[in-house]
C-alpha cells in the first residue's frame, strides 16, 4: 500500500479518555470479567469473535449468553466463516436453541450450500468469490448495553485459560473500556451485522459516529490509510520509546523504515515477537527481518514461555491494544479493531507486562541469529514472497 506522507485530519466527536479502563494480561481474569458483564447485561449484548470454539471457554460464554436471552436481553453473535468454520454448524444450532441471533461473516460457499441456501456467491466470478474469502473478520469485541466493551486479541477459546491448559496458556492482552466512544464500536458492529453500509443507512435513523481518537477501525479504505499513516508518524516522532508486541510480525517497508528512523534517533525501540506460534512458520518469517532491525539499532526479543498472541504498542505515553497484527492481512485485508489507551495507569499496566515478558524472552543478537538452522532461515526468506497473503 502506497500512502502519501502527509498529515491526515480525523476529527473526533468524542472524548480523548475512557471513563473506565481495565487491562487484562491473564485469560482467566479476562473471561471472568466478560462473563460477569454478560450476566449483568440489561438490554443488549453484541459479540463478535474470529474464533469461537465449543470448548471450556466457549461453553461458559454460550451458557452466559443463553441465560441473558432468558432474561429478555437481546443477544447477537457474529463469527468469522473461516476462523470458526469447524464449529459454525454446531454454533448455529446452539444459538438457535438459546434464542441467540447468529451470523457468519463471509460464510464459505459450501457451508451455504450445505444449509440448502441459494448458491448466490457461487454464481459470481471466481475472482469475486476469492476476494470475499480473503477478507476475514479478525475482530474480538463484546459490547454490553452499548456502554461497556471488551476488546483485544483473545478469541473465545480455552487456549487462553491457564486454569485449563496450565503453562501452555497463550500470552495475550485484552481490555474493558467504558465511555461515549463505545458508541463507535456499537455502530461498527451494526454495520457488520447489516452486511452493507447501504442497508445499514436504511435501518439506522440516528447519525453514525464516524471517528474517534480512542477507537481505530479499518472497515473502509480511508480508515486503513489514516490509521497506518498515523502509526508511521507516531513512530518516527517518538521521543522516548517504541515498544511493540506482535504475534504475526510481517511488516512492510514503511514500518521497517519508521522503526529504523526512531532507533537511529536514539529512541528505545524494542520489538517482542513469539518464538512459538499457532502458525508454525510465522516465527521463521519474522526472523527474516531480525538482522536488518538489529543493524538499525532496534532491540528484538522472542517470547519463550508459550505462544505469544498479544498485539500491543507503547509509543511514549500512547498505548494501543487490539486485534491488528503488523502484517499485510491486517493492513490490507482483514477487519480489525484497536483501542487507544492514554490513561497513565493503563499505559503503566502495558509497560509492566512488557518488561515481565522480556524476562522470559531471548534477546536476539547477530550471533544467535546466525546460529539458527540454515533451513529455518532459508524457509523464512522463501515464505516472504507470499507475505501479501500472510
Amino acid at each position: 500500500m502506497k500512502i502519501p506522507w502527509a498529515p491526515v485530519n480525523t476529527p473526533s466527536l468524542h472524548s480523548k479518555r475512557w471513563e473506565c479502563i481495565e487491562v487484562y494480561h491473564d485469560g482467566d481474569l479476562f473471561f471472568e470479567a466478560l462473563e460477569s458483564a454478560v450476566r449483568g447485561a440489561q438490554g443488549s449484548i453484541d459479540i463478535e469473535s474470529y474464533i469461537f470454539m465449543l470448548d471450556n471457554a466457549g461453553e461458559r460464554v454460550l451458557n452466559a449468553l443463553t441465560e441473558a436471552t432468558a432474561r429478555g436481553v437481546r443477544v447477537r453473535l457474529a463469527v468469522d466463516g473461516i476462523g470458526s468454520s469447524t464449529w459454525t454448524r454446531a454454533l448455529r444450532q446452539r444459538a438457535t436453541d438459546g434464542r441467540i441471533l447468529f451470523k457468519v461473516y463471509h460464510e464459505l460457499p459450501w457451508e451455504r450450500w450445505w444449509r440448502g441456501g441459494r448458491a448466490g456467491p457461487g454464481r459470481r466470478k471466481l475472482s469475486a468469490v476469492l476476494r470475499r474469502i480473503n477478507v476475514r473478520n479478525h475482530r474480538k469485541v463484546c459490547i454490553i448495553d452499548g456502554t461497556r466493551a471488551f476488546v483485544g486479541s483473545m478469541n473465545v477459546a480455552a487456549c487462553h485459560l491457564r486454569s485449563v491448559v496450565r503453562d501452555e496458556a497463550w500470552r495475550d492482552t485484552g481490555v474493558m473500556v467504558e465511555g461515549p466512544d463505545v458508541a463507535v464500536l456499537a455502530n461498527s458492529f451494526e454495520e457488520i451485522w447489516a452486511g452493507s453500509w447501504r442497508r445499514l443507512r436504511r435501518r439506522l435513523k440516528k447519525t453514525r459516529v464516524q471517528s474517534s481518537d480512542l477507537v481505530r477501525l479499518n472497515i473502509r479504505h480511508k480508515q486503513r490509510q489514516a490509521n497506518y499513516l498515523d502509526l508511521l508518524i507516531r513512530i518516527v516522532r517518538a521521543r522516548q520509546r517504541v515498544w511493540i508486541t506482535n504475534a504475526y510480525f510481517v511488516p512492510d517497508g514503511s514500518i521497517l523504515r519508521a522503526v529504523a528512523i526512531a532507533a537511529r534517533a536514539g529512541v528505545d525501540v524494542r520489538i517482542l515477537v513469539p518464538r512459538f506460534s499457532d502458525v508454525v512458520f510465522m516465527p521463521w518469517i519474522a526472523s527474516a527481518f531480525h538482522l536488518g532491525l538489529l543493524r538499525a539499532g532496534v532491540k528484538v526479543f522472542e517470547y519463550q514461555r508459550s505462544i505469544l498472541h498479544a498485539k500491543t504498542m507503547l509509543i511514549d505515553d500512547w498505548g494501543l491494544v487490539g486485534s491488528s497484527n503488523l502484517n499485510h492481512r491486517s493492513l490490507l485485508h482483514d477487519l480489525e479493531v484497536d483501542v487507544v489507551l492514554s490513561d497513565e495507569k493503563a499505559c503503566e499496566a502495558l509497560e509492566s507486562q512488557f518488561l515481565l515478558d522480556l524476562e522470559v524472552s531471548l534477546q536476539i543478537t547477530r550471533e544467535n541469529w546466525r546460529a539458527r538452522p540454515f533451513m529455518e532461515r532459508a524457509l523464512g526468506t522463501i515464505l516472504l514472497a507470499f507475505r501479501y497473503l500472510l
